[in-house]
């Protein structure tokens, strides 16, 4: 009787043990297994979603063109007399400061012929002189021969300092007067140089006019002094430089088929003289309830957008206005301003569907 007792209790025993590991291999298992996401098995989407806010969006127009020196601005160096450049200081696009040498000149062959001349001609003018005092003297001479005597001499006399003071008798070495920008710099050492012919053209730092190009179709959207934004095409910078529309033509350019217009810009440092820029002008700005871009589903000849309550997609059918490269107007829609709207995962969603939500900030979803 006690040895069947024991075998019973130890069955029991191995029984017991037996059932508590397969008890714990299969409470391993549902651990394993994943939970579903809706109590009814019903699909989630997991979305990101930010709130509606008001906001700015501008309606721009993009044009490209070129850094040019502002006309006004632009200053030419030029002699009055024929000369030969001896020595060139500076080259183009150089900036240079007040009292910086450019050039060095030379009178040019023809130029110190004239002063010979005028020498010449001041000497026989000198030597007439006197001896028309001599012969007045002896009344020889007239008072009128005397008065043109003294005509001839000061002529003579005012050509040739006009000769000095323009440097012709002397190598002259050409300083610039103020700061600024070599522009154009076409001569060349030892080349003669016509009277009044530029040697150099100087424009004052950042003194830039912008022009730009703009599609005929466009013209009817411009007007004087409207914002743009200016940035190089090819030189990164922290922010556009500002602007403002100056002179509008009213023709077609023959070579671009557009219609160029200038562009003051701010005074800055961020532009350089013929570079390649993009203008973005401001067409109209308006405040409005927006959404980012990627938050409007096209759908045949209208949008939708998702909006979340209660944890599912609402679907709303909308009217899109203004857009810029980030934001577009939401018109005519029953949503208003802190309601969530999905930006993420909403090609995925249909009306109803249950979601999960990873709420994003404003800034998140450009």
């Amino acid at each position: 009787m006690n040895l069947l007792f024991k075998r019973t209790f130890i069955i029991f025993l191995l029984a017991l043990v037996a059932g508590g590991i397969i008890y714990w291999f299969i409470a391993k298992q549902n651990t394993n297994t994943p939970e579903p996401l809706a109590a009814n098995n019903e699909p989630v989407v997991q979305v990101k979603t930010i709130k509606l806010q008001e906001g700015s969006i501008e309606q721009v127009l993009n044009a490209y063109g070129v850094v040019l020196p502002l006309p006004s601005k632009l200053k030419t160096i030029n002699v009055s007399y024929s000369c030969q450049v001896e020595k060139i200081f500076v080259n183009q696009g150089q900036l240079v400061k007040p009292g910086d040498l450019l050039l060095a000149l030379k009178p040019a062959p023809s130029a110190v012929l004239q002063w010979k001349q005028a020498q010449s001609e001041l000497n026989a003018a000198i030597q007439e002189n006197k001896l028309l005092k001599q012969r007045l003297a002896l009344k020889l001479a007239t008072q009128q021969d005397f008065v043109s005597s003294q005509l001839r001499l000061k002529q003579a006399q005012v050509t040739l300092n006009n000769l000095r003071n323009q440097g012709v008798n002397k190598t002259q070495e050409i300083k610039a007067s103020s700061a600024g920008i070599v522009a154009l710099s076409n001569v060349q050492q030892g080349q003669i140089i016509a009277a009044g012919a530029p040697l150099l053209q100087l424009i004052d730092q950042n003194q830039w006019v912008v022009r730009l190009g703009i599609e005929p179709e466009d013209y009817a959207l411009l007007h004087i002094d409207q914002p743009v934004f200016i940035t190089p095409v090819n030189t990164p910078i922290a922010r556009p430089v500002k602007g403002l529309i100056k002179i509008i033509t009213h023709q077609i350019d023959p070579g671009t088929r557009l219609i160029n217009i200038f562009v003051q810009p701010d005074v800055n440092q961020s532009l350089l003289m013929n570079d390649f820029v993009k203008g973005r002008i401001v067409i109209s700005s308006v405040k409005t309830l927006r959404v980012p871009l990627q938050a409007v589903l096209p759908e045949g000849n209208h949008y939708n957008l998702f909006s979340i309550k209660q944890g599912h997609a609402v679907k709303h059918q909308v009217q899109i206005g203004l857009q810029d490269d980030h934001y577009v107007e939401l018109l005519n829609s029953n949503l208003k301003a802190q309601d969530e709207v999905v930006v993420l995962g909403n090609y995925e969603l249909e009306a109803g569907m249950a979601v999960s939500i990873i709420t994003a900030t404003n800034g998140a979803s450009q």
